[in-house]
């Protein structure tokens, strides 16, 4: 059980699928091409990313009318990584302040 938390978690530990994951949880399920335009980052890198997400079972997919869309199907994910990434910010915020001083 430990092995599955490791895996799950170390496929978090790539700032890449951080930024992916980040943007399905703050402007919702998306296709590649609009992850892409989103990111500003390389379609192939996008796909790669999301095809292991997928894969591990951090994010779903849904195919409708020829388009495929990424999603959550439960925000747990969304829950776990909003409080970092807002603590994050808010050491960099302070750090900033004190470099300008």
């Amino acid at each position: 059980m430990t092995e599955e938390v490791a895996a799950y978690f170390k496929m978090l530990s790539e700032p890449v699928r951080l930024h992916l994951l980040g943007s399905i949880c703050s402007e919702g399920a998306a296709t590649i091409g609009e992850l892409t335009e989103r990111l500003g980052l390389c379609q192939s890198v996008v796909s790669r990313h999301i095809k292991l997400m997928v894969e591990n079972g951090l994010i779903s997919k849904k195919t409708e009318n020829g388009r495929t869309q990424y999603y959550f199907e439960d925000d747990c994910l969304c829950s776990i990584c909003a409080p970092v990434v807002e603590k994050i910010r808010t050491r960099a915020a302070a750090h900033h302040k004190l470099l300008e001083k």
